[in-house]
């Protein structure tokens, strides 16, 4: 046996950067065209069916729609397609390596459409139902990436012994779907490879895995367990090397954000290589034990022209010369492809990184922390070294109040008045910006933050941008100030942070007015309580509510209808618990350290998330800390 993998990894050798390359076009395809049509699909059931919210509670209504098991048919049917072609190419590949002939991605892509034609004859459609029993076997060793990637429904936080028992199901439920696989491993080898209809290569691919399930099953097992422990250990380093060097190089703030950014690029790189390689590796295994099988039972192979010929993808020679000849276009194709492909999925991760492609989806939305008037609890409120805090301990959002100065700039302040925090008994619109840029705005909370200034909005909306953190913004309109919303709207265009914030109010005629100014300002509308149907407030995109006043029902039918749900002012252990139970859509605290803690224990499945969670926090802080040093 060791004497056949050495040989299989030679021969494996011959193609490996077309198998490579044939991979990461196919699999940048997908992602920016195929799995897209899948999500824009479900999107379109929705609409048809006039949901624009899943959750728990109206899934199963949902799924009474018959329209929903057409639409979800389609996708299905589309998945199999996907994967049928990346199974045939593959397999291509591995066997154009077997015959020691070279090839392309180009050409394994060709073959993969003939195979698909002919597998879409009457007599050959039920190898689709085979496709559907290897994609959960080809890819379990991505489902634990799943686990750590997304954090877990409130369904299912269940004590340990409960989780246990899932865990053991699930193992259950994959080796009740091996024992089929197992007697059918080889029928796609036999109907790709061989001039053999699908009953035909049922029959074949019987008969040459018989009396070896057990040992088809370590092999198989073992190899994808080894991958799956390789990429493991791999993350595992990377997050070691970089808390250790952050430890020792803890001063050296440029030297930390270069090797912060090396090693995230690597977990990407490692993240993206064990997704890419998820379906040819476990290909890669079986196709090793088909061709072990076959020498075992001295079963001719068939050859690369009598391959070619079952699939009429035979090649000219008019077409070889064709192809020498535009070589070079046929390159400049695929890598026009690549760039287009990367470009595009650097896109998504742009727009998702900017929040503007959440799913509609209740347990898949992360929640997500506010700092109320920045990092209140240990700095003076609405203060620059309170926002900086707010940043050091996490949050995702950083809330804070606006008034309008006499000579019309937006100022960050919670009261009216500047008493209570500076000591000067005089209202935000009797004084101008230069006035109250004198103010001391520490000393009220501690003497070592003596003066501390009041901060113009655009100072806030610039480390904002350069930390990388979104505002909630906070409208208190008086009378006096009758050009606030005015000033506001044309701030926030002139930095162009628009979809970086939300403007908040208690006053709902201060949203309308922002409405009428532009309607794709995002818009939340606080209140103390909520009584009656509050989804009919339409100047409000969302809702900020007393924590101490939101119950299921009252997020059940926001959710349903579109909207988040935010809470505040919530600083107790036990009432953070409580709204991630009740699964709101952002916590307002005084306390980011204590509501971190208790979502990510809540939430998350395992430590190995936490520690990711942790990475991206310190690179993002990292990342302030250098271009404020630059």
């Amino acid at each position: 046996m060791l004497k056949k993998t050495k040989e299989g990894i030679g021969l494996l050798r011959r193609n490996v950067p077309a198998l490579l390359w044939f991979e990461l076009l196919y699999k940048l395809l997908g992602v920016t065209l195929f799995f897209p049509l899948l999500y824009g699909i479900f999107d379109f059931c929705m609409f048809i069916t006039g949901y624009r919210y899943l959750t728990l509670e109206n899934v199963r209504f949902f799924f009474r729609n018959p329209l929903v098991y057409l639409g979800i048919l389609l996708m299905v049917l589309l998945l199999l397609l996907y994967a049928f072609l990346d199974i045939s190419a593959v397999i291509y590949i591995l066997h154009c390596s077997w015959c020691r002939k070279r090839t392309t991605a180009i050409l394994a892509m060709r073959f993969a459409v003939r195979n698909l034609k002919a597998a879409w004859k009457k007599g050959n459609r039920r190898i689709f139902r085979l496709v559907l029993l290897t994609i959960p076997i080809y890819n379990a060793g991505q489902i634990p990436e799943l686990f750590s990637t997304y954090s877990v429904p409130n369904l299912f936080l269940l004590p340990a012994s409960s989780r246990e028992a899932i865990i053991l199901g699930m193992l259950a439920v994959y080796l009740l779907l091996l024992l089929p696989f197992l007697r059918k491993m080889y029928v796609f080898h036999y109907f790709t490879l061989e001039a053999v209809g699908y009953d035909e290569a049922v029959k074949k691919g019987k008969a040459l895995g018989e009396k070896h399930h057990f040992s088809d099953a370590v092999i198989f097992l073992g190899f994808q367990a080894v991958c799956f422990l390789l990429y493991i250990c791999l993350l595992f380093a990377a997050i070691f090397f970089i808390i250790l060097f952050n430890r020792v190089f803890s001063g050296f703030s440029h030297l930390n954000q270069l090797y912060f950014s090396v090693v995230k690029i690597a977990m990407t790189v490692f993240i993206l290589i064990f997704t890419l390689l998820g379906v040819p590796v476990s290909v890669i295994c079986s196709s090793f034990l088909y061709y072990t099988r076959k020498g075992i039972a001295e079963e001719r192979t068939a050859g690369l022209a009598q391959v070619h010929k079952a699939r009429n993808c035979r090649i000219s020679e008019r077409e070889k010369a064709l192809r020498t000849k535009y070589r070079k276009a046929v390159f400049l194709s695929e890598m026009a492809v690549f760039f287009i492909t990367v470009s595009l999925c650097c896109f998504y991760i742009y727009r998702a990184h900017r929040g503007e492609l959440k799913r509609n989806i209740e347990f898949l939305d992360n929640m997500e922390v506010t700092a109320h008037r920045g990092a209140s609890r240990y700095y003076p409120e609405n203060t620059m070294i309170a926002f900086q805090g707010a940043l050091e301990a996490g949050a995702d959002w950083i809330e804070l109040d606006i008034h309008e100065s006499r000579d019309r700039q937006i100022f960050v302040m919670h009261d009216r008045n500047f008493k209570r925090t500076t000591g000067k008994n005089a209202n935000a619109w009797e004084l101008t910006y230069d006035e109250i840029r004198t103010l001391d705005a520490g000393s009220f909370f501690d003497d070592e933050y003596r003066g501390e200034k009041i901060p113009l909005l655009s100072e806030v909306i610039d480390f904002a941008k350069e930390a990388d953190i979104r505002l909630n913004i906070e409208l208190k309109p008086a009378v006096q100030e009758a050009e606030l919303e005015e000033l506001l709207v044309s701030l926030l265009h002139e930095k162009d942070f628009v979809s970086r914030c939300v403007v908040t109010s208690q006053q709902y005629e201060a949203l309308e007015k922002i409405k009428s100014l532009d309607e794709e300002i995002t818009t939340v509308y606080v209140m103390g309580f909520a009584y009656g149907n509050i989804n009919r407030l339409q100047a409000a995109d969302n809702f900020s509510i007393r924590y101490s006043s939101i119950t299921d029902s009252l997020v059940r039918r926001g959710h349903n209808a579109g909207r988040q749900i935010y809470a505040w002012t919530v600083n107790g252990r036990d009432a953070i618990n409580l709204m991630t139970e009740k699964q709101v859509d952002n916590i307002i605290t005084d306390n980011v350290y204590l509501a971190r803690q208790c979502i990510s224990t809540r939430a998350n499945s395992d430590t190995l998330n936490d520690y990711i969670q942790f990475l991206n926090r310190e690179i993002r802080l990292l990342s302030y800390r250098f271009r404020m040093n630059s």
